[in-house]
């Protein structure tokens, strides 16, 4: 019997979620984005959401076996064209979810950089976890530069599952 656990479809729900509130935040305050940031080599938090949008987006073009796109060519000027690049993603990996066969996802893609390889299965993990793993040192970041008007981030007080 398998174990019961959280499926990517939550998963992808709680991200949206979350994306959606940082979407709405940034609204309010536009300026954060220009704000210094080192974390994932960014420069600024605005190109750390792209760097987390963008990684979405590779491989939401990865599992479904799309061309590779130029990130550097995403658009991210404002807030609404910036986190349009997430929800294209999103709406490719909803794309995947509803057509995968259960054989889709153990196979295994060239990801095009280095040797590294991974299953579908893999990369939906790694899109998702990454930008979870990326929001919150994006939070611990603001918070130290003085921004409030946050929320708790916490799956748990989500309504996504029972």
């Amino acid at each position: 019997m398998d174990e019961p656990g959280i499926t990517f479809s939550e998963l992808l729900r709680y991200t949206e979620l979350e994306t959606k509130r940082w979407k709405e935040w940034f609204a309010v305050h536009p300026e954060a984005l220009e704000r210094t940031c080192d974390v994932a080599k960014a420069d600024t938090v605005r190109g750390l959401l792209l760097h987390i949008f963008a990684t979405e987006l590779f491989f939401a073009h990865a599992v479904l076996d799309l061309t590779k796109l130029d990130w550097k060519k995403l658009p991210s000027q404002t807030v609404d064209e910036l986190f349009g690049v997430s929800d294209d993603a999103r709406r490719k990996f909803q794309q995947f979810l509803a057509k995968a066969q259960p054989d889709d996802w153990d196979e295994i893609r060239d990801l095009g950089f280095g040797n590294l390889k991974a299953s579908k299965r893999k990369m939906l993990a790694q899109a998702l976890l990454h930008g979870v793993h990326h929001r919150s040192q994006l939070a611990t970041f603001l918070r130290q530069r003085g921004f409030d008007g946050m929320w708790e981030h916490d799956l748990i007080l989500t309504n996504v599952m029972p």
